[in-house]
């Protein structure tokens, strides 16, 4: 199989020249405990309980179609989901996806926060800060 990796700096160069659309698929909690990428989707790939959301893959191949002329980056904390959301993905015999491996945060604090790269304060649907 490809390489689905994208580096942090690649990503966010292609992030900036709006060729890369950003699917992050943390936690709630963890949105509101970094802030999220201005302009990037939120989809929960498991909810507050660690249960799996059952509508996420779905809601992830409509937002993947409605970006058919972007590539598609999955980011998650350290990468580890990201990862096996974007091989399945990939399986599935989609061209532009990518994992971004570094995450939000990194593994060793080299992740897209760290490095300085666009963060916002998370909005809830109510338009309420966290």
């Amino acid at each position: 199989m490809q390489n689905i990796n994208i580096s942090v700096n690649q990503a966010h160069e292609s992030y900036k020249s709006n060729k890369l659309k950003i699917i992050d698929i943390r936690t709630l909690k963890e949105w509101k405990m970094t802030g999220t990428i201005p302009n990037s989707y939120l989809i929960n790939m498991h909810n507050e309980d660690f249960s799996e959301n059952i509508n996420f893959l779905e809601n992830v191949e409509k937002i993947i179609n409605q970006n058919e002329k972007h590539d598609i980056a999955f980011i998650c904390a350290s990468g580890a989901r990201s990862e096996i959301v974007a091989s399945y993905f990939k399986e599935k015999n989609y061209a532009n996806i990518f994992n971004i491996p570094k995450g939000i945060l990194g593994k060793s604090k080299d992740g897209w926060l760290f490095l300085g790269y666009p963060i916002e304060s998370y909005i809830d649907k109510n338009g309420k800060v966290n």
